[in-house]
């Protein structure tokens, strides 16, 4: 049976810095390499780490159909995810924003369950969809309103945010039981080559070195390793219901670091926006109380990663 304890403060306080901190570094990442690049590399190089941790852990590797199955999950959950949110990021997305659309993640997975899976969607959750859709509306229209135009990276952004949501529905489909130390490793390699395609026809070259390795180097031992397995951990004490509810801290503590590491001031409508979407992540992360906590996927385990 799985826990129902609450996940205390020395567990989820890493947790959230490690997902909040990924957006103000991919933001730096995408200033000093080309985002698709930087987003190739980042995803070869967990693709590495978790082989490792695979091979030496003896690991039981997906074969057949649920390896070319597992392979596609990674290239919608990261692969789409994270070309989607440094290519935003890199023509003007605000990282506070960004970070907002991805935590409405938990929300659109849940509504296309609803209409993909056949999942019942509760009344709760559907409150919470519809503010979900609110809190993004809000502080994209804000962005809107403030660059006189839309910017193609919100369009990147949504990319990014449908592509983390369907390949977490794909992953529960198709890949339930796949080892998170093997599948992440095959996911990864997978997105790795299906974004290093588009990285060849991209434009642009790396201008800082040692700015593009640090976040490389933060963003793959920190997301990929320390983000993974302190979510577990979470999953395991807690619940999933519970530690997938810690999106919702992630956009306003991503803002707070922003300010500081990147200089930008969230504005009155991205404030707006953080406080509905909290709400909104709230609503639709919780269980529904005649089916109990929501099952497990790889990609839920790999959020941060």
């Amino acid at each position: 049976m799985q826990s129902t304890r609450s996940i205390p403060l020395p567990l989820a306080a890493p947790i959230v810095v490690i997902w909040a901190s990924g957006f103000p570094t991919g933001k730096l990442g995408v200033g000093a390499a080309p985002p698709f690049l930087l987003t190739s590399v980042r995803l070869a190089l967990a693709a590495l780490v978790f082989a490792a941790i695979a091979v030496c852990s003896r690991a039981t590797w997906p074969g057949g159909k649920r390896f070319g199955h597992t392979a596609v999950a990674g290239i919608l959950t990261s692969g789409a995810q994270f070309a989607g949110c440094y290519g935003g990021m890199a023509v003007g997305v605000p990282a506070s924003v960004t970070a907002l659309v991805l935590a409405m993640n938990p929300v659109l997975t849940a509504a296309l369950a609803a209409g993909l899976l056949g999942e019942r969607l509760s009344r709760i959750r559907a409150i919470g969809l519809v503010l979900g859709v609110l809190a993004v509306v809000v502080t994209l229209g804000g962005q809107v309103l403030a660059d006189g135009a839309v910017n193609p990276g919100i369009l990147l952004t949504l990319l990014g945010l449908l592509g983390f949501s369907a390949g977490g529905l794909y992953q529960q489909r198709y890949c339930t039981g796949v080892d998170v130390r093997a599948g992440g490793a095959v996911q990864s390699g997978a997105a790795a080559l299906a974004v290093g395609v588009i990285a060849v026809f991209e434009q642009g070259h790396v201008t800082h070195w040692g700015q593009a390795t640090a976040v490389l180097l933060w963003l793959v031992l920190a997301g990929s390793v320390a983000g993974t397995a302190f979510y577990l951990r979470a999953i395991a004490v807690g619940g999933a219901s519970r530690a997938s509810a810690l999106f919702c801290i992630v956009p306003p503590v991503s803002a707070l670091l922003s300010w500081p590491i990147l200089g930008e001031t969230p504005s009155l409508t991205a404030v707006l926006g953080m406080a509905i979407g909290a709400v909104a992540c709230v609503l639709g992360t919780r269980p529904d109380p005649a089916r109990g906590p929501k099952p497990r996927g790889l990609a839920e385990a790999r959020a941060a990663a």
